[in-house]
């Protein structure tokens, strides 16, 4: 497939992705407690983790391989906190100072994965400051790994080019 097809690919696929975030339904009431909901949210948080470490062990595995799987579970791991956050505010709204919608939730959630924290939403009860502490340990653990091996990927395929193109110049 042709990259610029590849690019539109992964970008369709990331619009997806969004869609699903904003249209989900998440805000039913339901008789199950908030712990219910914390070890759903943990179990959709640890399958997102295994996804992304299984597509990093994946390009470890093998070079040729394309990055658009690795992109794309690290993108589904930013919206499945995003959407247990605001789970999380939609049971109880005193956990967050200053979030109401699911674009606070996103905003939210990429300010921690970026670790700006600007301070105008934050955790403060415990649940979300247990959850918090979550999606930091997954930035960390996961998240850096993706990145670090997304960014050598993108590194060994540039200088592959720039040497391709040298040898068409040198021939």
């Amino acid at each position: 497939m042709r990259s610029w097809r590849r690019v539109l690919r992964d970008f369709g696929l990331i619009g997806v992705a969004l869609l699903v975030y904003f249209v989900v339904p998440v805000g039913f009431r339901s008789s199950s407690n908030v712990v219910e909901h914390g070890v759903i949210s943990l179990v959709a948080i640890g399958l997102v983790g295994a996804l992304v470490l299984w597509q990093v062990l994946l390009q470890v595995d093998d070079p040729s391989r394309r990055i658009d799987g690795l992109l794309l579970s690290m993108v589904a791991g930013v919206l499945v906190f995003a959407l247990a956050f605001y789970r999380l505010h939609l049971e109880d709204p005193s956990q967050f100072f200053g979030m109401s919608t699911r674009i606070d939730s996103l905003y939210f959630t990429m300010t921690t994965l970026l670790t700006v924290g600007y301070g105008d939403i934050n955790a403060a009860g415990q649940t979300a400051r247990v959850m918090v502490l979550l999606q930091m340990v997954f930035n960390v653990v996961v998240i850096a790994t993706a990145a670090s091996t997304l960014n050598s990927r993108v590194r060994e395929n540039a200088a592959r080019r720039a040497e391709a193109r040298r040898e068409r110049r040198d021939a």
